[in-house]
């Protein structure tokens, strides 16, 4: 996960958007397979939009579910 400075940097422009950050965590917080079926929704529209393929891998990561639960426990520090 650290490894993934986009993911990083996504997480990091949750905890300063609030929006962002509740949208975050309305998806973080689904049960697994919802989560992983939205997202995956999610990232086909990226792909077909075009958008950056480091922003899609920070996205995809957030499909397993230990990668879902610390983005999760980080975003939900600033409650």
């Amino acid at each position: 996960m650290g490894d993934n400075q986009t993911f990083v940097t996504l997480v990091a422009a949750a905890r300063e958007d609030p929006q962002l950050s509740h949208s975050l965590l309305a998806v973080l917080n689904l049960p697994s397979f919802q989560r992983q079926s939205l997202l995956n929704s999610i990232i086909q529209e990226m792909r077909l939009r075009s958008e950056d393929t480091d922003l899609i891998a920070a996205v995809a990561a957030l499909r397993d579910d230990d990668v879902a639960a610390r983005a999760a426990e980080l975003l939900g520090k600033d409650r």
